[in-house]
């Protein structure tokens, strides 16, 4: 059977979802169609995001990218018409080794220089952050009090619910195997069942973006790695609430979700590439030596379970956004490193205004152009 649609999008996740909430928002009259593999939408790389959201990235795009993001998550009752559950609990970052501080330091000037309320911390004021916290081997610290904490899963939804208010189709067990071609041109996607004829067709599938695309002829250099975390019982000695913490020497973050549980994470981002999620559990030794050490109540923390999500990273940790060079209709949305939950709200944005304008207008993208891998990149510094 074979169907037509102004837009295709292949990825029911956040970005897919907030791609269609926009397209939708700037022109109800459009014919959006988003297929997604799974039996549900957002089961995908969507479900194991633990909800970060933060302005202390290294790199100007990045740091751009969440202001333009920000306001749908700390206004989206005002804004899209429901609670997405954003509390502003703030991230330390903390550092142990002089070198790192340097760089964190430097990040901080480019964010206060951007208008985020940054602050560069002696070891004791990050103390007074979180009384449990060992400070006595740190050279220094950043915090943002704007940066904070949201759910994945609520933003998903009222994208998609505004965007089927406008009459995007939202379709599931729709598995995208090969694209239609008039030429170089991309006219459509084809699945198990169906044919789908349009101009535009929109890769946000995530961690199986580069896959899609690679039906193209394209190589997108964006790939899945497993991301774990552990997640404990709730500790007496630490408070209901207290900034997310990453110690920038091992990779280790903790970050109370609520009053019931802490999740503990990090320390895994070089592993090798795969869709794997299952759990290692010899892997979380790390984690706890991290944890101990930096915070020593956790080495008391009683884990109540964990899980493994996969995020696609890229080789400089920055996102993809553009139209796919020698394959028109094509467009690719991914490769987001882990931010694409925080930063979804910015990129669907942005994709609207390059499929309907030709160009972004409200940030400069081609720092997340296919193109830059031909060069030098420069590398988002502040990952774990």
């Amino acid at each position: 059977m074979t169907r037509t649609a102004d837009v295709v999008i292949v990825g029911g996740g956040i970005v897919g979802a907030s791609v269609g909430y926009h397209l939708m928002e700037r022109d109800p009259h459009l014919s959006v169609v988003l297929i997604e593999r799974e039996a549900e939408v957002g089961t995908g790389a969507t479900a194991k995001a633990t909800g970060g959201v933060r302005f202390q990235f290294s790199t100007e795009t990045n740091v751009r990218l969440s202001q333009l993001s920000y306001s749908y998550l700390t206004d989206a009752e005002a804004m899209l018409g429901a609670t997405v559950d954003f509390v502003a609990h703030g991230y330390l970052f903390v550092t142990g080794d002089a070198a790192t501080m340097a760089r964190s330091r430097e990040a901080a000037t480019l964010q206060r220089g951007l208008g985020v309320p940054t602050e560069v911390l002696a070891p004791a004021d990050a103390g007074r952050h979180l009384a449990a916290l060992r400070t006595d081997d740190l050279v220094g610290a950043t915090f943002c009090a704007d940066d904070g904490s949201a759910d994945p899963y609520s933003l998903l939804r009222v994208f998609l619910e505004r965007a089927r208010d406008h009459g995007m189709e939202v379709l599931v067990w729709q598995s995208a195997n090969g694209l239609l071609r008039d030429g170089d041109r991309v006219v459509g996607v084809r699945t198990i069942t169906e044919r789908y004829e349009s101009p535009v067709v929109i890769d946000c599938a995530g961690p199986h973006a580069h896959e899609v695309a690679a039906l193209a002829g394209v190589d997108v250099p964006s790939r899945p790695y497993r991301r774990q975390v552990m997640v404990t019982e709730p500790l007496p000695g630490l408070p209901d609430t207290f900034p997310l913490i990453v110690d920038l020497d091992t990779g280790f973050y903790v970050h109370r979700q609520g009053r019931s549980a802490v999740l503990m994470g990090g320390t895994d981002k070089d592993i090798a590439p795969g869709h794997d999620t299952t759990v290692d559990w010899d892997a979380f030794a790390a984690v706890q030596a991290a944890a101990a050490r930096r915070v020593p109540p956790m080495a008391e923390a009683r884990v109540m379970r964990a899980y493994a999500g996969v995020r696609d990273l890229t080789p400089d940790y920055h996102g993809i956004l553009d139209a796919v060079p020698g394959a028109p209709g094509l467009y690719v949305a991914c490769g987001f490193s882990g931010h694409g939950f925080m930063h979804s709200p910015a990129i669907g944005r942005l994709m609207a205004e390059l499929v309907l304008d030709g160009q972004a207008s409200s940030l400069d993208i081609a720092p997340l152009s296919l193109a830059r891998f031909a060069g030098a990149l420069r590398a988002e510094a502040n990952m774990f």
